[in-house]
Formats: structure tokens, C-alpha cells, sequence
């Protein structure tokens, strides 16, 4: 399997290169799509100061832990998922880091899981000078109320148990694994956010953070499963920092040039850039189109859409109309499978029916002032699913059938 850089996906911006762009050997998708577990890259070898990152060993028998440019691993025939140096001709079957200079730090303000992560991570990218798109190694200190994490043992998965991993989608689906629930654990987190261009390359499909637990002492790692972060943990991202490009870069015209033209034309540019940069792509099931067409359904539900709010107990319900039959149907499209698939997340309760002229989207559960204040359109923007299902419908998929 092949070495991916983030790199590679910028040189639309040969003006600037940034630290936190990720190395990545291996791909996840490809993977668990063919079962192959062989080495990419030599670990016992592998000289990288100052980065950072995670992984799992050749076999799918180890995980892997870069910490300042120390390689480490903890293998499944350690019960203790002790951490130690590679041994000789160890290799990696995926493996994601960056290297970091310098690090900028934000505290978590309120406990969070990982859905909720990777959208506040995006968000401090954005405000201290990342690129959100691209991918870079995180770092988090703190306390974990919810802790599960695992070490791949390279062991036949156990039929029923807990070999398939957290969803049974995970990449350990070809490994049994040791488990570990240690809520209440103190330590570090070390990972990756991989943004668009790489998800599912270098973190599992349909998620952007690959996350390793480290414990307090330095002595334990393992992949992340489950994971509540506490408020006041501190988030620690990569420094903006710039550098001068290669005396082969293009020379400066004039500002980077970052901008697709169209936000529905820029979403379609980075999905098809995430399957460009995807060996296992297959272009016989690409349907470009039907994204396309989901995109209007986005455009017609933001833009065309009437809104009547009323608050009820415990929440609110969202009555969402027009008198347009095409964005009657965008309404229904987008508001059913919305809520079919978001119900359940930050604790609310969330259901949607069919009325004249739309649909009717009821939301109740914790904190009802937060559910208010981000009224229909904030709610249907929560969660990064979004992302995912553009990919899935580029990728000739159809999740919600519409």
C-alpha cells in the first residue's frame, strides 16, 4: 500500500509549506475493503524528530505510538500493553504522523466526545491559522470520565465478543483484540486529524480523528474505542507556523489562492480530490451527479426553505415548508434522513415526519437552551456526517435513498 502526504493534495499553494502536514503509509479503506495487513513502512528503522502520530503493526498485531520522534509499541501479546521500541524488521501496516515544533494550546470547555472533537478542533484550526482541510497531528492532556481503548492482537476476532472492535467496523474486524475500560484515567492523547483529503485513509472511514490513549506514566498505549473528554483538558495543536517553499515552487504572483468559486463547486472539488487521492476508489460506481443534486437539496433547505419555530418541553419542534414542490422535496429528503441519522446524538431525541408542504422536525433532550439558540438550521448542521455522506453518494453509495 502507498505513502500519502497532505503535501501532495496542496500544490495548488506552492507558496507556503506547513509543519503539521501528515506522512501517512498504509490506507485504512483499503484495508479493511481487502483484508491485507502486510508492513508499509519499517518501524525498527523509521528516524522522524520531532513528530508525532499513531498506528498499527504489520499483522494488526500491535499498535503503534509516536511520541518527539519515539517510536513506540504496544503488541497484543502483552497483556499490560506495555509500550517498548520497535523490534528488529517490525514494520507498520498503517501509519499516520507530522512533525511538530511548536505547539499552540486551548482548553476544553465543557466534556466532550469525539464527534464533538473533531468539529471544535476545526473550528481553533480555523481561528489560529491551520488549514482545516488539511491533516495534523493533536495532542490532549487531561482526565477521560469514559475510557476504552484496545491493543490488535493479529488473533482470529472473537465471534460475538469484542474482537470486531468499537461498531464492528473498525479495521480490527480482521483481529481479535485486548480491551481496556479505564473511565476516570488520567493521561494524553496523541492522533491525527486527517480532514477530508485523507479520512479513510489515515483514520477509519467516516471519521476524521485517529486517537491513541497514552497513560499517565508513559508506560501504556492503546487505539482509542470510547473516549469522553473532561472540560479543562488542554487541546494542543501544531503552530502555524510558515516556511519558505523550495527554490523549484512556483513564483509569488500574487495571494494564495484558496477559494473554489462556489461553496456547493468547492465541496464537490474536495470530495473528488478525497477519491483522486484514494487508490481503491473504484470509478465504475463514482456518481459525481448525485452528489451534485444532494447539494441542491442543501441549497434549496438553507436558503429556500420557510422555518416556524415553537418551543415545547424540553425543546423545540421545527415546522420547515414551502410552496415550491422542488424544495418541498428537498425539505423531506434532507429533514428525514437528518434526523434519522443524527437521533440519539448529544443526548437528544430527534424525529421527523411529513406534513403539506414539508416536514416537521422535533428536537428535545439535555441542555434545551443550546437546542433552541441553534434553532433548524444549526441543528441539521451538527455532527460531521455531512462530509462523510457527500463522499458516500460521490462513491456511488446511497445511504438515505434520496
Amino acid at each position: 500500500m502507498p505513502r500519502f502526504s497532505v503535501l501532495a493534495l496542496a500544490l495548488a499553494f506552492p507558496n507556503a509549506l506547513f509543519a503539521q502536514d501528515l506522512t501517512v503509509h498504509g490506507n485504512f479503506r483499503h484495508m479493511m475493503h481487502t483484508g491485507e495487513t502486510a508492513g508499509t513502512v519499517a518501524l525498527d528503522t523509521l528516524t522522524v524528530p520531532s513528530a508525532w502520530g499513531v498506528g498499527a503493526t504489520a499483522g494488526l498485531r500491535g499498535e503503534v505510538v509516536i511520541r518527539d520522534g519515539a517510536v513506540l509499541v504496544s503488541r497484543g501479546d502483552d497483556p499490560d500493553a506495555r509500550l517498548t521500541p520497535p523490534e528488529a524488521g517490525e514494520q507498520a501496516v498503517i501509519l499516520a504522523f507530522g512533525t511538530v515544533e511548536d505547539w499552540q494550546s486551548v482548553a476544553i470547555p465543557h466534556d466532550m466526545a469525539p464527534d464533538r472533537l473533531t468539529h471544535f478542533i476545526e473550528m481553533q484550526a480555523q481561528s489560529l491559522g491551520l488549514d482545516p482541510q488539511g491533516g495534523f497531528p493533536i495532542r490532549i492532556e487531561g482526565s477521560f470520565p469514559q475510557l476504552v481503548w484496545h491493543v490488535v492482537t493479529g488473533d482470529a476476532p472473537a465471534l460475538g465478543g469484542h474482537g470486531t472492535g468499537h461498531g464492528g467496523g473498525h479495521a480490527n474486524s480482521q483481529s481479535g483484540m485486548n480491551l481496556y475500560d479505564e473511565a476516570g484515567a488520567t493521561g494524553e492523547i496523541i492522533g491525527v486529524y486527517t480532514g477530508a483529503a485523507l479520512e479513510g485513509i489515515a483514520s477509519h472511514p467516516g471519521e476524521r480523528l485517529h486517537l491513541h490513549f497514552v497513560s499517565g506514566d508513559g508506560t501504556r498505549s492503546g487505539h482509542i474505542d470510547e473516549i469522553t473528554i473532561s472540560a479543562g483538558a488542554l487541546l494542543m495543536l501544531p503552530a502555524a507556523e510558515q516556511t519558505e517553499a523550495p527554490d523549484h515552487a512556483m513564483p509569488d504572483t500574487g495571494p494564495t489562492l484558496r477559494e473554489g468559486g462556489q461553496s456547493a463547486f468547492a465541496a464537490i472539488q474536495e470530495i473528488t480530490a478525497a477519491l483522486m487521492a484514494d487508490p481503491a476508489t473504484d470509478w465504475t460506481k463514482v456518481d459525481i451527479e448525485a452528489l451534485r443534486q444532494h447539494l441542491i437539496d442543501m441549497d434549496n433547505v438553507t436558503l429556500r426553505a420557510d422555518v416556524a419555530s415553537e418551543e415545547i418541553d424540553g425543546g423545540a419542534r421545527f415546522t420547515v415548508t414551502s410552496a415550491d414542490p422542488l424544495v418541498q422535496a428537498s425539505i423531506r429528503a434532507m429533514v428525514m434522513a437528518h434526523a434519522a441519522t443524527m437521533n440519539g446524538v448529544e443526548g437528544w431525541d430527534m424525529r421527523a415526519e411529513e406534513v403539506d408542504g414539508g416536514a416537521v422536525m422535533t428536537v428535545t433532550g439535555p441542555d434545551t437552551a443550546r437546542i433552541r439558540g441553534l434553532g433548524f438550521i444549526g441543528l441539521m448542521t451538527v455532527g460531521m456526517h455531512h462530509q462523510a455522506h457527500h463522499l458516500a453518494l460521490a462513491s456511488g453509495q446511497n445511504p438515505h435513498d434520496h
